[in-house]
């Protein structure tokens, strides 16, 4: 029997089947998700540089200290002008000559200065940096051995690179502060996120923990001064050395290390002097203690007296220390007020250099006692607002970086004045923020920069004055 034939309604014919719903289910409106798409993410927005940001930055800018470094500088251009105006126009025929590179140089150390001191601190922590900045360093102390220019007395200075000439020590300073903060930073980083792994043994942990916080990067700073010394420059050597040693004094280095770490590194240098003393010939160690010949001649005409500048057997006469005894008089014979900006005798070839290492004698000269001691009131209050930054530094990084750069600054001043007061024997600093020098000039501006980032980004407390204005837009939002 034929099976039944489906009913038939209208002109059509209706399936014995369920009628299929046109309306989706729910399951059907989601979207259905690959494979590739779990892999896509969603691209980061990046926030640009907006008004509101610039607001902020500038807001908890440190304008004290702002103020301070651009009352320095407009006192330095001052000075400069006039105590290098003679030997300018001299040399140049242009009395201003001096003033006008200066001003050059101190407008891009200015501009330098405050993109340094507007991007967080942070940012320099990054490991990349670090390893970049010691690659300059001890590119730059390698370089001015082999490509040195400017040499005197067997020493170079300067390195051309193009129509550029770089005094690469002012160089080498700023970038192996960076480069000691983030190797400390870094190494701070790793043990607090569980990356370093301590051996079991008392001596294994001693031993690792003097590698990583003593040995390496002192021993890294000691290569590059140990160069440096070796084109020869002393002077540098001796700033490297003291900065380096104030970095590390705040860096928390345990005192273990210190220890165990300083006398390794004093037997190494002591073992490879004297390997490098037994098989170097005599012709040649003569040959290289020539060049440290003005260093010897310095500190004997710094220790001689009456008697052996008498005597010509000493291989001292008057003339040899003509310079420094005219420096040294040009101090005394401003008396309380100075001869008058300007009018000075000692910066007609009296005192050579009188725009760089001399420039001091020939400013209090000018402007008297009462000039020399506003001066170094000056770099007093600039000291202190360093200090206060140095002290509220938030981190290992923020604090190594103000205690470098204010280290730096301060030193240079101090072994400046020293030499002009006759404290200490000539050593070629000149003095920071006053003396004449395109490389110092932008390298001590862009370390200013550094410590300004710290004030702004990398302190503890905030300054009341921002936490005020924080407190004023909260308000207002709400």
């Amino acid at each position: 029997m034929p099976d039944k034939m489906p009913e038939k309604k209208g002109n059509s014919i209706i399936p014995d089947m369920k009628v299929i719903d046109k309306k989706e289910s729910p399951e059907q409106k989601q979207p259905v998700i690959t494979d590739i798409d779990k892999l896509i993410e969603p691209p980061v927005k990046r926030e640009g540089i907006s008004a509101e940001k610039i607001e902020k930055a500038v807001r908890t800018a440190d304008i004290p200290m702002i103020l301070m470094i651009f009352v320095m500088i407009v006192f330095g251009l001052i000075v400069l002008y006039s105590v290098s105006g003679p030997d300018a126009y001299g040399q140049f025929q242009d009395s201003s000559w001096f003033l006008a590179r200066q001003i050059r140089f101190t407008v891009a150390g200015i501009v330098m200065m405050l993109i340094v001191a507007f991007i967080p601190i942070e940012f320099f922590a990054q490991k990349w940096i670090a390893i970049s900045a010691y690659a300059v360093s001890i590119g730059l102390a390698f370089a001015t051995i082999a490509l040195g220019v400017g040499r005197e007395h067997g020493a170079a200075r300067w390195i051309n690179i193009g129509p550029i000439q770089l005094q690469s020590s002012e160089i080498i300073k700023v970038a192996l502060i960076v480069a000691f903060a983030g190797y400390r930073a870094t190494i701070a980083r790793l043990r607090k996120e569980g990356k370093v792994r301590q051996p079991k043994s008392d001596l294994g942990k001693l031993i690792l923990n003097t590698m990583l916080d003593f040995i390496v990067p002192v021993g890294f700073c000691i290569l590059v001064d140990v160069v440096i010394l070796l084109q020869p420059h002393l002077s540098c050597f001796i700033i490297v050395a003291a900065v380096i040693f104030m970095c590390a004094l705040v860096s928390e280095i345990p005192f273990k290390s210190w220890v165990a770490g300083g006398l390794v590194l004093a037997l190494a240098g002591g073992a490879a002097v004297a390997v490098i003393l037994a098989v170097t010939p005599n012709e040649k160690r003569e040959r290289f203690m020539k060049n440290y010949a003005h260093v010897f001649k310095r500190i004997a005409i710094f220790t001689a007296d009456d008697e052996e500048l008498d005597n010509e057997e000493e291989g001292l006469t008057r003339d040899d220390t003509r310079q420094v005894d005219n420096a040294h008089n040009a101090l005394g014979s401003g008396g309380m007020w100075g001869v008058g900006l300007g009018n000075s005798r000692s910066k007609y070839n009296y005192v050579s250099e009188a725009q760089n290492d001399y420039i001091f004698s020939i400013f209090v000269e000018e402007t008297g006692f009462v000039g020399g001691t506003l001066l170094m009131l000056m770099y007093l209050i600039m000291f202190c607002m360093c200090l206060r930054v140095c002290w509220r530094a938030k981190d290992v990084f923020a604090r190594t970086i103000a205690t470098g750069c204010t280290a730096l600054i301060f030193v240079e001043v101090l072994m400046n004045i020293s030499v002009e007061l006759q404290v200490i024997p000539a050593t070629g600093v000149t003095l920071p923020f006053i003396s004449y020098g395109g490389t110092a000039q932008i390298s001590l501006l862009i370390a200013y920069g550094m410590i300004l980032s710290v004030s702004r980004s990398g302190t503890a407390h905030p300054v009341k004055k921002v936490r005020q204005n924080d407190r004023r837009s909260l308000k207002a939002g709400a």
